[in-house]
C-alpha cells in the first residue's frame, strides 16, 4: 500500500447532488455514530456494536468512556471486545465488539454475512463524517455536519481478511459512488441479498494508492475488515460474555 489512512465518511461525485446520498444513508438505522470523539459502528444485535479495533481502542481511553446516543437515548458501555489479532496501524484484525448495559429496543440490528462470495458484490457503505467531492480534499473539521451519507461501490477485490472497494473514475463508478474521508473509522457495509440485508464489511482505512496525497480520490482503495472471516470470533464473544453473566446471577454476584 502507498499509504494506509484511517476510513471514514462519505466523499461523494461531483455531479451529484449531496441529498441523494442522505436519502440513501437513511434506510440504514442500524449505522451509528461513536463519540471517539467520532467513529461509526453497527448494531448487530440488541447489546451489540460491531466497530473498527483501532475506534474501540480510542473509546476505551477516554475517561470518562462516553455514553453512545442512539435514537436520542444514551446508552453506556459495559465492555470492549478487541479482535486479539489487531495491530495497530494494520487493516487486517481491525474489528472489536461493544457491548452496551441495556438493549437497543428502537432500532433492528443488522446480521452478519456468512457467505465466502463477496467478490463484485455491490455494497453500500455509510458514515457520518467529514465530506465533499471525490478527487478533492474534505472540508475541513469546522465544517463537519455530522450528517450520516451513504454511497454505492462494488468489491473489486478480496483477501482471507480484507475487502477491497476500489475508487473509480465518473465513467466506471456507480451513480452514488463514494469514497471514505477522515473522521469516522469503523462504519459498515451493507450487502442487500433476496435473504435480506447484512453488515459484509467494517470500514478500516484508506490506500492512497496513487500517492498523490488526496485520500479517496480514483484510483485508491477503501479497505474493509472481512465480516465473514470474523464471524467464528465474533459469536465466541457473545457466547462467553452470555455464559459469565448467567454465571453471574446463578451465584448471585449479578445483583445489584
Amino acid at each position: 500500500m502507498a499509504g494506509a489512512w484511517p476510513a471514514a465518511a462519505i466523499l461523494i461525485r461531483a455531479d451529484r447532488d449531496d441529498a441523494e446520498y442522505l436519502e440513501l444513508a437513511s434506510k440504514y438505522t442500524s449505522s451509528l455514530l461513536l463519540n471517539a470523539p467520532d467513529g461509526e459502528g453497527v448494531l448487530i444485535a440488541p447489546r451489540w456494536i460491531l466497530t473498527a479495533a483501532h475506534m474501540a481502542k480510542a473509546l476505551e481511553e477516554l475517561k470518562p468512556v462516553p455514553r453512545i446516543v442512539i435514537a436520542g437515548r444514551e446508552h453506556r458501555i459495559q465492555s470492549f471486545h478487541l479482535n486479539p489479532d489487531w495491530k495497530k496501524g494494520v487493516p487486517a484484525s481491525d474489528i472489536a465488539l461493544i457491548y452496551l448495559e441495556r438493549a437497543v429496543t428502537s432500532i433492528e440490528p443488522t446480521p452478519l454475512y456468512r457467505e465466502k462470495d463477496e467478490g463484485g458484490k455491490t455494497v453500500v457503505i455509510v458514515g457520518h463524517g467529514y465530506t465533499g467531492k471525490i478527487g478533492e480534499k474534505p472540508l475541513a473539521k469546522e465544517r463537519w455536519d455530522r450528517k450520516k451519507r451513504a454511497a454505492i461501490n462494488t468489491v473489486d477485490r478480496i483477501s482471507p481478511r480484507l475487502l477491497g472497494l476500489k475508487i473509480k473514475t465518473a465513467d466506471e463508478a456507480s451513480d452514488l459512488q463514494g469514497a471514505a474521508a477522515p473522521g469516522d473509522s469503523g462504519g459498515p457495509a451493507f450487502l442487500e441479498t433476496p435473504q435480506g440485508l447484512f453488515v459484509v464489511g467494517i470500514g478500516s482505512a484508506t490506500d492512497d494508492a496513487n500517492a498523490n496525497g488526496i485520500i479517496g480520490d480514483a484510483g485508491d482503495w477503501e479497505l474493509y475488515v472481512r465480516v465473514s472471516t470474523f464471524v467464528p470470533w465474533i459469536e465466541a464473544v457473545m457466547v462467553d460474555v452470555a455464559k459469565r453473566e448467567l454465571t453471574d446471577l446463578l451465584d448471585g454476584s449479578g445483583r445489584n
